[in-house]
């Protein structure tokens, strides 16, 4: 194997691009961080514990939803593609929930938020 470079695991021809997928899915994460820093709404992760846990589910989902399409996808996709598309997804499926909750003002959580 040269170094540098990811194999993808026997038996599995598609693990390279859930792995990217998953790297990717990361840096969603962390570009969500990010953006509630400059915000200032950061504090919600620790007095909204379920915001934290939505933020792991989005990035499974991205991911999985990411390696998926690689998969399906005509031509191969880049690692840097790949990785895009997931932090993207990453973002805009953790971004549904207060956007929900923005425009409907739904319960406890609506009101943490936008009281």
């Amino acid at each position: 194997m040269k170094s540098g470079t990811a194999a993808a695991p026997a038996g599995n021809p598609y693990g390279k691009s859930l792995g990217l997928a998953l790297t990717g899915s990361v840096a969603g994460c962390l570009w969500v961080g990010v953006v509630s820093g400059v915000l200032g709404v950061w504090p919600l992760f620790f007095a909204y514990p379920p915001f934290t846990v939505h933020l792991v589910l989005s990035a499974l989902v991205a991911a999985a939803a990411t390696a998926m399409l690689a998969r399906l996808w005509r031509r191969p996709l880049s690692a840097l593609v790949i990785m895009a598309i997931s932090a993207v997804l990453t973002f805009v499926f953790f971004a549904v929930l207060p956007l929900y909750f923005f425009l409907h003002g739904s319960g406890r959580a609506g009101g943490l938020l936008f009281n």
